[in-house]
């Protein structure tokens, strides 16, 4: 019998902690830098100035959230962690790469999210301290 998981599926109890965990996502994810440029590119200027005819809307971060989040990540169990880490901010990443390096099923990877975001949601209602 094949029973199908979906990974995308959020329960409505984590809709708070989701909207959070996607904000931290934004924040910590590393983006590609322009250095294998040519250098006769370098200062080069768009004369048709895309950003004009196609605006950007610029989300501001809340950065003290962002680093209190990293944190309470940080401070989660491996297996917990390492799904968290992958679902938000490596989601390009083949759901069976996590699988094997958990050593879980899918269903088991999708426990093991669920679970990761209620500790997280328990851990940031409280006041984080330093432990040790």
């Amino acid at each position: 019998m094949n029973i199908q998981v979906d990974l995308n599926h959020i329960e409505a109890r984590h809709d708070e902690i989701n909207l959070r965990l996607e904000r931290w996502a934004r924040w910590v994810t590393v983006r590609q830098r322009s250095w294998g440029r040519q250098p006769m590119f370098l200062g080069y200027v768009s004369k048709a100035r895309q950003w004009e005819t196609e605006p950007h809307i610029h989300v501001e971060t809340n950065t003290l959230e962002a680093c209190e989040t990293e944190r309470a990540v940080s401070f989660l169990p491996e297996p917990h962690r390492t799904a968290i880490r992958w679902f938000y901010v490596f989601p390009n990443l083949h759901c069976n790469a996590v699988q094997r390096k958990l050593g879980a099923t899918k269903e088991g990877l999708a426990k093991i999210l669920t679970d990761g975001r209620d500790m997280l949601k328990n851990r940031l209602r409280e006041k984080l301290v330093d432990e040790g």
